[in-house]
């Protein structure tokens, strides 16, 4: 197995688990018409470097060169041009019009998921092929980002999870994080069919 950053060519695989990691959130929050859906924007994202879609901010996982699973992180010192290029990435994609109801609708992710502490470093698009589940892959992509995070000088790692995922749920509690609280379903939450989150942190020594 091999643990690297993504580049450009691990766009389309790269999109769907992505994807897979949170279909109903991506969907409530990206999907404009069939054209404009959350998967082509994921994928026309990470063709480009930079933001928070962008293949920079991703960690894949290989088998036999095959890209089997994924994961992101953020903290709290992201600089203002990782932010601006987003807003690109989804004005490139949308146009104006559009983007500005993706920006509003994703308003409802910032209820369920808090900003990050000075010390903590954060995990998002955490996704593994279902057939290659129960290999590995996840607990050796949480070991890459408990290194960037020491090597960031950060001493927690922290994710969220829909608090009915029992399943990741379970596979955090096994890797020693713990459950921290759970958010409330806010009414914009509830407009785009997202449910209440765990917060899960893991100290690191």
């Amino acid at each position: 197995m091999n643990n690297r950053q993504a580049n450009q060519d691990d766009a389309r695989t790269l999109a769907q688990l992505i994807f897979s990691s949170a279909p109903v959130a991506l969907a409530a929050t990206f999907d404009i018409n069939q054209e404009l859906s959350a998967l082509n924007f994921l994928h026309s994202s990470l063709l480009t470097a930079d933001g928070q879609y962008g293949y920079d901010n991703h960690w894949v996982a290989e088998i036999d060169n095959q890209v089997v699973g994924c994961l992101s992180s953020w903290h709290s010192d992201l600089p203002d041009s990782f932010h601006q290029a987003t807003l690109i990435n989804l004005t490139g994609f949308y146009g104006i019009a559009h983007a500005l109801s993706v920006v509003q609708a994703s308003q409802a992710l910032q209820d369920c998921i808090p900003q990050p502490k000075n010390n903590e470093w954060c995990i998002g698009h955490f996704a593994v092929l279902a057939e290659h589940q129960r290999k590995g892959v996840g607990s050796t992509l949480l070991d890459v980002m408990h290194k960037q995070a020491l090597a960031f000088d950060r001493s927690v790692l922290c994710l969220d999870v829909e608090s009915k995922n029992s399943q990741a749920i379970d596979f955090y509690l096994g890797h020693g994080f713990v459950k921290k609280n759970e958010s409330a379903v806010s009414p914009r939450m509830q407009t785009l069919g997202i449910g209440s989150h765990f917060h899960l942190s893991k100290v690191l020594v």
